[in-house]
């Protein structure tokens, strides 16, 4: 799944937004390196996006790739004494047409729009944390390949999983950035938290900033 923005059209936004100069590109050697850890080759938009821009703009957010490194790793370990609830990256990324239809049904009834998983998500990779046990999830393939997602607790039993959206705050259900419908690929996933971030800012320093 592709984003609206392109690559390009990102770049000139982030230098109008934030400051380019912060945007450090990684290396193919250290993209590939990320790649073997995780165990499948990264969604194309992520790994363009890691070759062209590293970690992040600021003031938009900065991915921790250690922390990535470290979470996989962690997780791996997870399973070795839990086989039962063990899913991995390169398997196939479970959600379908239905499954999105279902959350967009469940968000027009009023209801939490969230699919219930009885272990972490198969084809998918730690991307971001938010905070406590929050964490972003990158689909790796299918046909939502290169979408992400939020869960709580990556590692737990009885999950639920919803599109990421940390331009929202926590809805009345209690779930961080709950209540939105629709997965967002990569790119249009980092571009809207910037600019989130970028207007929240702005109006900090500025209170009648539009």
């Amino acid at each position: 799944m592709r984003s609206d923005i392109s690559l390009d059209e990102m770049a000139a936004e982030l230098s109008r937004l934030a400051d380019p100069s912060t945007a450090v590109p990684l290396p193919e050697s250290e993209v590939v390196a990320l790649e073997e850890v995780v165990g499948a080759p990264l969604p194309e938009e992520f790994r363009s996006f890691l070759l062209r821009f590293g970690r992040g703009i600021r003031p938009g957010p900065l991915l921790d790739l250690h922390w990535m490194v470290e979470e996989t790793q962690g997780e791996r370990e997870n399973f070795q004494e839990e086989p039962e609830v063990a899913a991995y990256p390169w398997e196939p990324f479970p959600v379908t047409r239905d499954d999105v239809r279902q959350l967009r049904r469940l968000a027009a009834d009023g209801a939490d729009p969230t699919l219930w998983m009885d272990k972490p998500s198969p084809g998918t990779m730690f991307l971001c944390s938010h905070g406590c046990s929050w964490i972003s999830m990158l689909a790796m393939n299918g046909e939502y390949a290169g979408t992400v997602w939020l869960t709580e607790m990556g590692w737990a039993k009885d999950m639920y999983w919803w599109p990421s959206a940390p331009w929202r705050g926590v809805e009345p259900s209690g779930r961080l950035h709950g209540g939105w419908s629709e997965p967002v690929p990569f790119l249009d996933w980092y571009m809207r938290w910037t600019r989130q971030i970028v207007s929240r800012h702005r109006r900090s320093r500025h209170p009648n900033f539009p």
